[in-house]
């Protein structure tokens, strides 16, 4: 096996196994700006080579515990909100994030993505395992979205939703 077939592989681990329709989200992808989640293509963002590595490094940890990953999915209004926690573990919920720098402390759209996921679940806190070349940081994180605060995200977007975003997309134009 050639090593761009091994990144391909990599690549398609981390397709889902679910479909999103109109009224479909994935807890991600409220975490995002708009026009990024909905006009940037999957694999343009996972054969980038730091998310190879965190796709490797999720299946290393998954592999380490003996977690088999597994969808979930909420009803709210209309829609139906999926998420794919990478460990939930009787009360724990742990969401693994791989960066070339250790954070100091949780990155705000990891806090997001783990409340909706403690929404999702409903549990009231969880925790930000962050693995880095430079070391770990585990963080715990309290407190859930409420189905209001769901609704708002995909209701009221945002774009971008942060204001680093443009920088680092290739679809930005001057938004």
């Amino acid at each position: 096996m050639k090593l761009s077939e091994f990144v391909e592989l990599v690549g398609k681990m981390s397709e889902r196994k679910y479909e999103i329709g109109e009224n479909d989200w994935h807890a991600k992808a409220l975490c995002f700006c708009r026009k990024k989640v909905l006009e940037q293509r999957f694999v343009d963002i996972a054969m980038k080579e730091l998310v190879v590595l965190g796709i490797l490094v999720h299946r290393g940890v998954s592999s380490v515990i003996g977690y088999e990953e597994k969808v979930f999915s909420k009803k709210v209004g209309k829609y139906t909100i999926y998420g794919t926690p990478d460990i939930v573990n009787g009360e724990d919920v742990i969401e693994v994030k791989f960066t070339s720098r250790l954070p100091s402390e949780p990155r705000e759209f990891d806090v997001m993505q783990l409340k909706i996921y403690l929404w999702l679940l409903d549990k009231d806190k969880g925790y930000l395992w962050y693995f880095s070349p430079y070391g770990f940081a585990e963080y715990e994180v309290s407190g859930k979205f409420t189905d209001e605060d769901i609704l708002n995200l995909i209701e009221n977007p945002k774009t971008p939703l942060w204001s680093w975003e443009c920088r680092y997309c290739n679809l930005c134009n001057g938004i």
